[in-house]
């Protein structure tokens, strides 16, 4: 059912979410699960702005954080137009720019005028290290223009394991960027959360529970949960490689006093996105 506006219990924020344009949408989600290597995934819908609200809708999720990932250059101003052409009250979308984009400060000047929430970043999808002078370069003009910058933190199913993407260089990146507002999703590093726990548990930087929930082991998502602040801890999906329906009810029983719940299912990212609850 759709959420009522008016019953405060049904604010709840999906801080991490994909969806395509709808002529490429199939396409993109097949590609995407024949490519995943270290265990099978299937799509929850079908890629498409209408598959995600009608998941949300199933869900009672009322917003979706929506990414998008550039991994060519070629394609940043597409998906800027596209995700500005989506944007709604309940989809934020967040662009993309590729670190060989030659003109990244112009583009985030645009995005920004644009009104969208922010950009999303992937490491092993754009082939740079998180903590790359070309990211550092994007992230210093995202928080110029007060934008949000999600990044993929840890390990991906696509790809071999590397360090491109690890808590350290996240670290690093947030240390290099005085005022940026940093999420890093999968607990700050998906299969890598002990280094999590090390370099970015605890520190000002906004975690997200996409593709977690289920897969962390019970004791160490514990001490991640207890040792970040929860203004800080934000409910994710990965959607459409997850039941946003069935990740909800994962988040909801965890070991949350009901203010910290309250805060992570909907407060805590509208601030991180810097959009109106």
């Amino acid at each position: 059912m759709t959420p009522d506006a008016n019953n405060s219990t049904d604010l709840i924020l999906d801080g991490h979410a994909h969806a395509f344009p709808d002529a490429i949408a199939a396409r993109a989600v097949q590609t995407l699960a024949a490519g995943a290597k270290w265990h099978a995934v299937q799509p929850w819908h079908d890629g498409t702005v209408k598959g995600l609200l009608a998941s949300m809708d199933r869900a009672g999720i009322r917003r979706t954080l929506l990414c998008s990932i550039a991994t060519r250059p070629g394609q940043v101003t597409k998906i800027t137009d596209w995700s500005a052409a989506i944007a709604s009250d309940r989809v934020a979308p967040f662009a993309s720019i590729h670190p060989d984009y030659e003109q990244p400060e112009a583009e985030v000047e645009r995005i920004a005028s644009l009104g969208l929430a922010g950009l999303k970043f992937h490491p092993q999808y754009q082939e740079c290290p998180a903590d790359d002078p070309r990211v550092i370069r994007i992230a210093r003009a995202a928080a110029r223009h007060g934008l949000a910058m999600a990044f993929h933190a840890g390990y991906d199913l696509a790809f071999a394991k590397s360090d491109i993407a690890s808590p350290q260089r996240i670290r690093n990146l947030f240390e290099a960027v005085p005022g940026l507002r940093l999420q890093a999703c999968h607990l700050g590093g998906w299969q890598d959360w002990e280094e999590s726990l090390r370099h970015i548990v605890g520190q000002p930087i906004y975690l997200e529970t996409s593709f977690c929930l289920g897969q962390c082991p019970p004791d160490l998502l514990r001490r991640i949960i207890e040792r970040h602040p929860p203004e800080l801890l934000m409910f994710g999906t990965d959607a459409p490689w997850a039941d946003q329906s069935a990740e909800l009810a994962l988040f909801q029983a965890l070991p949350l006093a009901r203010a910290a719940m309250r805060q992570a299912l909907w407060e805590n990212g509208c601030r991180f996105a810097g959009i109106r609850p």
